[in-house]
């Protein structure tokens, strides 16, 4: 009775496997099919997006980079304002922390420091181009921070 049973089972295995095999093939050429109709649309559809996109540039760009040159001239003499206004605000403290950071603390604070170098040569101020003496204070120093009205 067992062998029946088991022939059975055997059968039925090899018809499921069968049947999955032909279900796969069929699958595979119904997908082979189907890039081979979709595959010359998405071309096309390719092709088109290409050309679209070649006429937006033609198209968009010269307007745009005309508009953008305008905002650019117009917004130059603000910015440059702006820059302008930073640096004067932020001169006190750039001449007060500069000289320390440059080892001339002495010149800290001083509306004459320049502290900038030139051909490997420092120029610390206009008056006193290498700094004050070391051992004593500067004569001609000058406060760059507002002094209040008396």
């Amino acid at each position: 009775m067992d062998d029946w049973f088991k022939q059975l089972q055997e059968d039925v295995q090899a018809a499921v496997n069968h049947t999955l095999a032909q279900t796969e093939q069929l699958f595979d050429v119904l997908a082979s099919q189907a890039i081979d109709a979709i595959s010359p649309v998405l071309d096309a559809a390719d092709e088109m997006a290409d050309e679209l996109a070649e006429q937006v540039v033609e198209n968009i760009s010269p307007p745009l980079a005309q508009a953008l040159d305008n905002l650019e001239s117009q917004l130059d003499p603000w910015v440059g304002s702006v820059v302008t206004w930073c640096e004067q605000t932020m001169a006190p403290v750039h001449q007060t922390l500069t000289p320390w950071l440059q080892n001339h603390p002495k010149c800290a604070g001083c509306s004459y420091y320049h502290g900038e170098s030139y051909g490997g040569e420092m120029l610390v101020c206009a008056l006193h181009p290498t700094g004050p003496e070391v051992d004593q204070e500067c004569p001609d120093w000058d406060s760059v921070w507002p002094q209040p009205k008396e």
